[in-house]
C-alpha cells in the first residue's frame, strides 16, 4: 500500500519550501558578490570625467596613481574592509584600473602592479 497522500503533501511542501530558499539565499549572495566591485568602477568613472578634460597622472583625484606610461595609467582605488558590526577589520578592498590616455572611455580592471 502506498503512503496517504497528505503525508506527501507534507513532504512536497517542506521540499519545494528548502528549495525556495535556498534559491533566493543564492540570489542575494550572487547579488552581493556582482557589486562588491561598483564602488572602484564608479569612482574611476569619475576619474575618467578628469582625464578627458586634462589627460595627465595629476588630473586623477579620487584614486592613486600606481603606474604611468606615456599611453596609460594604472590607477589604484582601496577603501577599508568593514566586519558585519561596522567595524573596521584593518583590511583594505582594492581594486586597479587602467586608463589608456588617448581613450579614456576604454578604461578597465586590471591586476593591482
Amino acid at each position: 500500500m502506498t503512503a496517504s497522500p497528505r503525508y506527501r503533501t507534507r513532504w512536497i511542501v517542506t521540499v519545494v519550501l528548502t528549495a525556495s530558499i535556498v534559491l533566493l539565499v543564492a540570489i542575494g549572495m550572487a547579488a552581493f558578490d556582482t557589486a562588491q566591485d561598483r564602488w572602484a568602477w564608479r569612482l574611476a568613472d569619475l576619474d575618467r570625467n578628469e582625464l578627458h578634460l586634462s589627460p595627465r597622472a595629476d588630473a586623477i583625484e579620487d584614486g592613486t596613481v600606481v603606474d604611468e606610461s606615456p599611453s596609460a595609467l594604472v590607477v589604484e582605488y582601496s577603501r577599508p574592509v568593514n566586519d558585519w558590526t561596522g567595524q573596521p577589520t584593518g583590511e583594505a578592498d582594492t581594486v586597479c584600473y587602467r586608463f589608456p590616455l588617448a581613450d579614456p572611455d576604454e578604461f578597465r580592471e586590471v591586476p593591482c602592479p
